[in-house]
């Protein structure tokens, strides 16, 4: 039957606020997730016991909440209050500053900090599988940090993300240019250019990754829209042999109820969207996961094992 890539659906945010998490467990219970990635600073980390069938990733966060690191250790991380400072692109900018070698080492305690924090929570894994919360991983100091930290700390890790989305499966679909947000095009070059330079430590590494959708529809990722690009996705991962990873959001946060960091108001406003909804919605659609199925099985050469 020849190579027969895994369909991760994947969930991001478990463990940053309770009733994020009821509803990221619902679409487990109810839909197709077959993965969640874990806040081990979120104010509701999940624990092993709470509910062990559900495969955890660590999402790596050095945006949003308190670091696990006291505060005084990683100041360049933090605000006055303790709470992250940065998003995505300051985190960034700082890394290409003066301050790049102290910024360094205040990164690597924040991560082995949260690698270690990963590991009491889920003690069984042999292998950890690793992703960041704004994908930043990605930038190359964090990134290369992030190996050297697995790297002296012997730590087992089986899989990593490499959120750089290749764009063929949505050029090969004209009808669906005018949905495309420039933002998320934007992010998806970003990351991309940064991808390269993050390569070759990567290969070295022995690490595994695979395809990954998640960020030009990011925000909502719909059925209509995914049904169109799936099966190109389908024909890359066999072409590269490859496993296919799509990643949602289902985890939304209602008006009233508790943020992370309130403060953070880029934040708050995509917890409170409505595309989280869409997300859980696609997730939980009988027809979504009749799709996956009779994708695969349309598509030649395809074969996957979806669901296990």
């Amino acid at each position: 039957m020849g190579f027969q890539p895994r369909i991760n659906i994947h969930a991001d945010d478990y463990g940053m606020v309770s009733q994020s998490n009821q509803r990221i467990q619902a679409c487990w219970e109810n839909g197709c997730i077959n993965g969640v990635s874990v806040m081990v600073n979120g104010s509701q980390p999940a624990l092993a016991g709470e509910c062990p069938a559900i495969p955890a990733a660590l999402h790596l966060n050095l945006v949003e909440g308190r670091p696990l690191t006291p505060s005084d250790q990683v100041p360049l991380l933090v605000r006055p209050d303790g709470m992250f400072a940065h998003s995505f692109f300051g985190l960034l900018l700082l890394s290409f500053s003066g301050k790049r070698k102290e910024l360094e080492r205040q990164l690597y305690l924040e991560i082995e900090a949260q690698l270690m924090a990963f590991q009491r929570l889920y003690p069984a894994l042999e292998e950890l599988s690793v992703d960041s919360h704004q994908h930043t991983h990605m930038i190359p100091l964090v990134f290369h940090t992030l190996l050297r930290v697995i790297r002296d700390r012997n730590i087992r890790v089986g899989y990593l993300r490499v959120p750089a989305e290749p764009i063929v499966p949505f050029l090969l679909e004209p009808s669906l240019y005018p949905t495309y947000r420039p933002v998320n095009l934007l992010k998806n070059i970003v990351l991309n250019i940064l991808w390269q330079f993050n390569r070759r430590a990567f290969r070295e590494s022995g690490i595994s990754t695979a395809i990954f959708c998640g960020i030009i529809f990011s925000g909502e990722m719909d059925e209509g829209r995914l049904k169109k690009v799936f099966p190109h996705f389908c024909r890359l991962a066999s072409r590269r042999e490859q496993d296919l990873e799509f990643l949602f959001h289902p985890g939304a946060i209602l008006p009233g109820e508790p943020f992370l960091d309130p403060d953070k108001a880029g934040f708050c406003q995509f917890y409170l969207s409505p595309g989280r909804q869409t997300d859980a919605d696609t997730v939980c659609s009988e027809s979504w996961q009749d799709l996956l199925r009779s994708v695969s099985e349309k598509e030649e050469g395809c074969a996957f094992a979806v669901l296990e």
